[in-house]
């Protein structure tokens, strides 16, 4: 928990070197020189008129005359003391601007203490007295905002144990000669409600849907960090933050991030999600890394943009996961990724390389009409239910070396932009590449096929003998730089 420093004032009597000031010795000094300045030049350029020209003898002044120079001497004097008197209002009034702020300060530091002091106070209903005080100093004092965002984090990543599903169903416990302990499940739930307002509060004050016309809630430039929190059904939609830190969190019940946009780095490494997941038009402007996470329910990234490299490294799906339409600008890395059942990345734009090397795709895998612009690593990847990849489009070198698909593989439409690597891939289902389209070398050296494969319409470059094919598959001259593949006999 971040600590805040005491507030540290100047004495007195150098208030006025805080405030940007001169001293009022000073101020008046230059404001009485200025005057008599003033005066001088005056007096000599009425002299310089009344006296011309030169060489001519001057007249008497006359009494009205001098009753005129008079009155224009007093107005001269009446305005230094107006320059004066309103040099001392001015200092007078940024002093009681300042002290006003000082105190201000003061009072709001000292309301921070009571809030954060009642947050660890045994009572629930003391700690939530706690939390509504902080983020009314937070929204009254935006300099406390990152604090306040601070503490809150702080609270959350505080060890927690859930209470039980049942709590307050005495028949069911009856039932199932269940011993229960009133007191702690009580506490237990009471905690809970704590940790949903924690959670309601972040969420409140990070949420705009407009970029360029933030609500008067909204909380700009925070960073989060919930580190090893123990979160109950989290839901940080729409939610704009910069850096975000979720390492290690436990995710109970679903979470949703769906058009959230993270400014900066996020990081979700060793996350456990036991529920649905949702980051459904989320946007991710820096690196994002999901190493090891755990993802037991359903899964979905439809739409979500990837601005810097995504890392999803030894992250375990167990329910269905789908990143439909999503857009990563960086690099996408999910090797040794474990899919338990199935998983969509239909249309999926990858910007940079994508790496699925030793992947376990456990249900069907799709990537109808993904685009890969750089490389594409499928190496050792198992494919467990069907894998389609009909109209994807590989810019770069595409890899699927010593893969195995348990089901059928759909290539149909493909194009493969760079080299298309199949040495000593499996195919137990049925396989096709019809119209697929060979720009590079097509290498299928060992492959295994358990049923014959189809090409039937499929092109390549021409000539180009690194070409493999698969018997008994063979390309045919079509012009002078592109055969097809045909059925040979």
């Amino acid at each position: 928990m971040r600590q805040e420093e005491t507030p540290q004032y100047r004495p007195v009597k150098d208030a006025h070197k805080t405030l940007g000031l001169w001293s009022i010795r000073r101020a008046l000094t230059f404001a009485f020189t200025a005057a008599v300045v003033s005066l001088v030049a005056a007096w000599f350029l009425l002299s310089w008129l009344l006296g011309s020209p030169p060489h001519a003898k001057p007249k008497p002044l006359e009494t009205k005359d001098l009753l005129e120079l008079l009155k224009l001497v007093f107005a001269l004097v009446a305005g230094v003391g107006a320059l004066v008197a309103l040099v001392t209002a001015y200092r007078r009034q940024r002093v009681d601007e300042a002290a006003g702020e000082r105190a201000e300060r003061v009072q709001a530091h000292v309301e921070y203490g009571q809030a954060v002091e009642l947050l660890g106070h045994d009572k629930a209903a003391v700690r939530l007295g706690g939390l509504y005080s902080l983020e009314r100093l937070a929204q009254d004092h935006p300099y406390y905002r990152q604090t306040v965002t601070d503490v809150v984090c702080s609270y959350l990543r505080m060890p927690f144990q859930a209470p039980p599903a049942n709590h307050g169903d005495q028949d069911q416990q009856s039932a199932n000669h269940t011993p229960r302990d009133p007191t702690a499940a009580d506490t237990a739930w009471q905690e809970l409600q704590v940790r949903l307002t924690a959670q309601r509060l972040l969420k409140r004050h990070l949420t705009t849907t407009d970029p360029r016309n933030h609500p008067s809630t909204y909380w700009d430039g925070l960073h989060i960090d919930l580190t090893g929190a123990h979160l109950i059904d989290f839901d940080f939609t729409n939610c704009h933050s910069t850096n975000a830190t979720f390492s290690n969190t436990r995710f109970s019940g679903d979470a949703g991030f769906g058009g959230a946009r993270f400014g900066g780095d996020a990081g979700f490494g060793g996350a456990q999600f036991s529920g649905n997941v949702r980051f459904g038009g989320a946007q991710f402007s820096g690196n994002v890394r999901f190493d090891g996470a755990q993802f037991s329910g359903n899964v979905r990234f439809d739409g979500a943009q990837f601005g810097g490299d995504a890392g999803f490294g030894g992250a375990q799906f167990s329910g269905n996961a789908g990143f439909d339409g999503a857009q990563f600008s960086g690099n996408a890395w999910f090797s040794a990724v474990r899919f338990g059942r199935n998983a969509g990345f239909g249309g999926v734009q990858f910007g940079g390389d994508a790496g699925f090397g030793g992947v376990q795709f456990g249900g069907n895998a799709r990537f109808d009409g993904a685009q890969f612009s750089g490389y594409a690593g499928f190496d050792g990847a198992q494919f467990s239910g069907n894998a389609w990849f009909s109209e994807a489009r590989f810019g770069g070198n595409a890899r699927f070396d010593e893969a195995q698909f348990s089901g059928d593989a759909g290539f149909d439409g493909a194009r493969f932009g760079g080299d298309a690597g199949f040495s000593a891939a499996q195919f137990s289902g049925y396989t096709r590449f019809s119209g697929a389209q060979f720009s590079g070398d097509a290498g299928f050296d060992g492959a295994q096929f358990v049923r014959e494969p189809e090409f039937a319409d499929a092109t390549a470059s021409y000539p180009n003998d690194a070409h493999i094919w698969p018997s008994p598959w063979c390309a045919q001259v079509v012009t002078s730089d592109m055969a097809r593949l045909v059925r040979g006999s």
